[in-house]
C-alpha cells in the first residue's frame, strides 16, 4: 500500500483481530453460539491436505505458492457498508453479532485488516467460502423523504432502488476511496480477480441480487446487495464507476492517436481534451483516460476516434472494404512519428519485423500480434469461462532489432530472447515460420516469430497499454499510401460460446457468417443494404453490386444522423469469415469477384491477360498472408480453414471498458418470493446456512 494509506493489521500493538492467538493462530469464540468468528479455507478442488488457519495447506496446494493456489478459491470481493460511527465500534458490533470480516476502512482512509484473507470471514451469507469482506464506515441511514443536503458531515446520495426497496443515504470520503482502490489493486492483481462490478445490459451496475451467474461464481468485485435479498449496502451512496475507472486507468489504451481526433469530438467530450493534445500523443492519450471514467464520455470519445479513423482513412473501413471485400480491422491514419501501444494487457505470440528494404510496393507488413484473455462471467454452473482473442497491430515501421532507433518495450523484450546461430533468410510470400530455431534469429531472418506459446515451458512475454511496442509504417499504392495503423481483434468460434451477446447489444451484435465461402467478396444482404439500398435493387450481372465512391461516401461523407446510426450498427456486428491473411484465401476468385462489371469483361475478354490473370496482384497480396495452421495451433486458436470471428476493434474496446462483466439479476417477483423464503430461514438457525442480520446501528426493513 502506498505511504499514505495508513494500514493497521492484526499483527499490530492495538490492531483489530477477530484471532484469539496467533502462535498457533486461533479464532475468537462467539459465545452465543459458542462457535468462531472465522474459519479456514476450503482448499482448491483436488488438492490434498488439510487446511488450518493462516492459509495452513495452501502452500502445499499451490506447489509452494499459497497465493496461486488462493487464487483458485478466493474470485470475488464483497463490499459492505459498517452501519456504525468509525470502524472501531464496527468491530465490536461484529463481535457482538457473532459475525467477522477481512478489512475495515474508516473515514480517514486507515485500513484494518483483523482476518487474514486465506481464512474465511463470515460476512456475506454463502460467498464466504470464495470472498474477501470489505466493511466501509458509513453509518448509513435511509434518508429518504429527508431534504437535507448533509448528514453526519457527509453529503446525502440521490435515491435508488436495491433489491426492489428505494433507498437515499450517505455518501463515502475521498480518503475511503483511496484506500479502497489501492487495496482493491493489490487484491485484484494478486488473487487474479477481475477489477469489474456486475452490470446490466444498459451499462449501469445491477440493483438487485445476481441470478446469471449466481453471486458465488461471479469473479468481481460485488455489493452485499448482489448475494443477500435483504441487504442494500454499500447503498446509494458508493460511487462504483469512480472505484471501476481508478483500477482499470492503466489497462486499456487508444493504440495510437488518430489525425484530427479532436475536430471529430463531441462537445461533452471535447472538455477533457487538454490544451495541446491534438499536437502531443501523450496529452491525447491523458484525454482518453480521463473520458473513460464514465460511459458517456467515454463513449463519445470512441466515437468520435471512429469517425476521425473513418473519415481519413482511405478505405480501411470495417467490416468491408471499398472493393466490396471483408475487413478484418480498421485503418487509422496518424501524423508524425506514432509509437504504438498495446489496447489491453496481453501476451506477445508472433511477430514479423523487418526493414524497409523489404517491403514490397504495398508498402510494409510488419506486424506484432497479443493473445488476450479476459475472464467473463460464467455462462453455466461450475464453469471457469475465459474469452481468448487476439489484437494485431499491422503495418508497422521497418525495423531493426540491432540498431532500433528507440528502445521500446518490445525491442527489449526481444532482446531478452535472443539467441545465437545464423538462419537462412525467408523467401518471402506468402510468410513463413521457422519454429525449430531462435526465434529473435528466426525475426531477422525474414520469418514469422512465434513466441509465448500455448502450454510451452517458456514464459510468455507480456506487454501492458503502457509499453510502447513500434512505430507506425507505411501502407497502399502511389499516391493512396498513407502511413496507418492496421488493427483488428479476432478470435475463433469458442468466443461465440464465452460471450453472451444479447447483454452487450450496446456495443455488440451478431452479425452475417459467410464462413462457407474462401472468397473475400462480401455477399450480406445486411452489409450491403446499411451502405446502398439502391445496391440491392440492381441488376446482379456480376458479384459485386457496390462502387467504391458509394463505400467511401457512406463512411466519409456523408454526416446526417441517419447514416451514423447505420454505421453504428456496422460497427457492433460481430461477423465470421475467411482472414484477408489466411493461407486459405481464393485469391485470383476474389480479386475475379471484387473486379468492376466492365474492368471484368475486359480482362476476360483479352486473350492475352487470361493466362496469369490477376498473378501480379496475387503476388503482392501474398507478402501478406501469415497466417497459416501452424501458427493457429502455435497461438492456441482454431484455424477452421482460416475463419475466424472479427470485432470492431474500438467497439470491442467499448464492450471491454462498459459490458464485459454484465450480468443478470433478480425479477421483482423473484425477490420477493426470496424474502418470504428468508425471513422464514432466519427464524430456524442463523448460523447454519451463515447468513447475516443486519448489525446495530444498520437500517432495518
Amino acid at each position: 500500500m502506498p505511504d499514505d494509506v495508513r494500514v493497521v493489521t492484526f499483527l499490530d500493538p492495538n490492531g483489530l483481530s477477530f484471532y484469539a492467538s496467533l502462535d498457533p493462530p486461533t479464532s475468537r469464540i462467539y459465545q452465543g453460539e459458542q462457535r468462531p468468528y472465522i474459519f479456514p479455507r476450503r482448499l482448491p478442488q483436488g488438492a490434498s491436505g488439510v487446511s488450518g488457519l493462516f492459509g495452513q495447506g495452501f502452500r502445499e496446494a499451490g506447489e509452494g505458492d499459497a497465493i496461486k493456489a488462493l487464487a483458485k478459491v478466493v474470485r470475488t470481493v464483497v463490499l459492505h457498508h459498517d452501519g456504525n460511527a468509525s470502524s472501531k465500534a464496527c468491530f465490536g458490533t461484529l463481535l457482538e453479532r457473532g459475525y467477522s470480516t477481512h478489512f475495515m476502512i474508516d473515514a480517514d482512509g486507515t485500513v484494518y485488516q483483523a482476518t487474514d484473507v486465506a481464512d474465511m470471514a463470515l460476512h456475506a451469507g454463502g460467498v464466504n467460502q470464495v470472498s474477501i469482506g470489505i466493511d466501509l464506515n458509513n453509518p448509513a441511514p435511509n434518508l429518504v423523504g429527508s431534504s437535507e443536503a448533509q448528514f453526519f458531515g457527509r453529503e446525502v446520495s440521490d435515491e435508488m432502488e436495491i433489491n426492489g426497496t428505494v433507498f437515499k443515504s450517505l455518501k463515502y470520503t475521498d480518503a475511503q476511496y483511496k484506500a479502497l482502490i489501492e487495496l482493491l489493486r493489490i487484491l485484484c492483481s494478486e488473487l487474479g480477480i477481475e477489477p469489474v462490478f456486475p452490470v446490466g445490459e444498459d451499462g449501469k451496475i445491477v440493483p438487485r441480487v445476481l441470478v446469471s451467474p449466481p453471486p458465488e461464481q461471479f469473479c468481481g468485485i460485488q455489493c452485499h446487495w448482489h448475494s443477500s435479498v435483504d441487504k442494500w449496502d454499500p447503498g446509494p451512496g458508493f460511487d462504483w464507476e469512480r472505484v471501476q475507472a481508478a483500477l482499470r486507468a492503466e489497462e486499456a489504451q487508444v493504440p495510437v492517436v488518430p489525425s484530427m481526433l479532436q475536430v471529430y469530438l463531441p462537445q461533452s467530450a471535447k472538455k477533457m481534451w487538454k490544451e495541446g493534445a491534438g499536437e502531443d500523443e501523450n496529452q491525447a492519450r491523458r484525454a482518453f483516460c480521463e473520458a473513460i471514467a464514465s460511459e458517456a464520455t467515454g463513449k463519445d470519445f470512441l466515437v468520435a476516434y471512429c469517425r476521425a479513423q473513418e473519415k481519413t482513412a482511405v478505405g480501411g473501413f470495417y467490416p468491408i472494404g471499398i472493393n466490396q471485400t471483408w475487413h478484418n480491422g480498421i485503418h487509422i491514419p496518424v501524423e508524425g512519428a506514432q509509437v504504438v501501444r498495446p489496447m489491453l494487457p496481453g501476451d506477445l505470440v508472433a511477430a514479423h519485423l523487418v526493414p524497409e528494404e523489404r517491403f514490397g510496393e504495398l508498402g510494409s507488413n510488419n506486424f506484432v500480434l497479443l493473445r488476450h484473455r479476459i475472464n467473463l462471467p460464467p455462462r453455466y454452473e461450475g464453469e471457469k469461462n475465459v474469452l481468448t482473442v487476439f489484437s494485431l497491430y499491422m503495418h508497422l515501421a521497418g525495423f531493426d532489432i540491432d540498431n532500433p532507433t528507440r528502445e521500446t518495450a518490445l525491442v527489449q523484450a526481444l532482446r531478452m530472447r535472443d539467441g545465437g546461430g545464423k538462419v537462412a533468410m525467408a523467401r518471402g510470400a506468402p510468410l513463413e515460420v521457422n519454429p525449430e530455431v531462435n526465434q529473435v534469429q528466426a525475426l531477422r531472418a525474414g520469418y514469422v516469430a512465434l513466441f509465448s506459446k500455448e502450454k510451452g515451458d517458456e514464459p510468455p512475454i507480456r506487454l501492458t497499454p503502457r509499453d510502447e511496442l513500434w512505430f507506425v509504417g507505411e501502407f497502399g499504392k502511389g499516391d493512396k499510401r498513407q502511413k496507418v495503423l492496421h488493427l483488428e481483434v479476432f478470435g475463433d468460434s469458442s468466443c461465440l460460446d464465452a460471450m453472451e451477446l444479447s447483454l452487450y447489444g450496446s456495443y455488440l451484435t451478431l452479425g452475417p457468417d459467410e464462413s462457407w465461402s474462401k472468397s473475400l467478396l462480401v455477399r450480406s444482404r445486411e452489409i450491403i443494404g446499411a451502405i446502398s439500398e439502391n445496391a440491392l435493387r440492381r441488376k446482379r450481372q456480376y458479384d459485386r453490386v457496390l462502387t467504391p465512391d458509394e463505400v467511401l461516401a457512406f463512411f466519409s461523407l456523408a454526416e446526417d444522423s441517419e447514416t451514423e446510426k447505420r454505421r453504428d450498427a456496422l460497427r457492433k456486428l460481430v461477423v465470421r469469415h475467411v482472414s484477408e491473411w489466411a493461407t486459405t484465401v481464393e485469391w485470383a476468385k476474389t480479386l475475379l469477384e471484387a473486379q468492376e462489371g466492365k474492368e471484368w469483361v475486359r480482362r476476360l475478354g483479352d486473350p492475352s491477360r487470361r493466362k496469369g490473370i490477376f498473378s501480379k496482384e496475387i503476388e503482392s497480396y501474398l507478402s501478406f498472408v501469415w497466417l497459416s495452421e501452424e501458427v493457429s495451433k502455435h497461438i492456441g486458436v482454431r484455424f477452421d480453414n482460416g475463419v475466424f470471428t472479427f470485432f470492431h476493434p474500438i467497439y470491442f474496446l467499448l464492450w471491454w471498458l462498459y459490458r464485459r462483466s454484465a450480468v443478470r439479476g433478480k425479477s421483482l417477483e423473484d425477490l420477493i418470493e426470496d424474502l418470504g423464503s428468508k425471513v422464514e430461514q432466519d427464524s430456524t438457525n442463523v448460523w447454519l446456512d451463515m447468513v447475516e442480520t443486519p448489525a446495530k446501528g444498520e437500517w432495518r426493513r
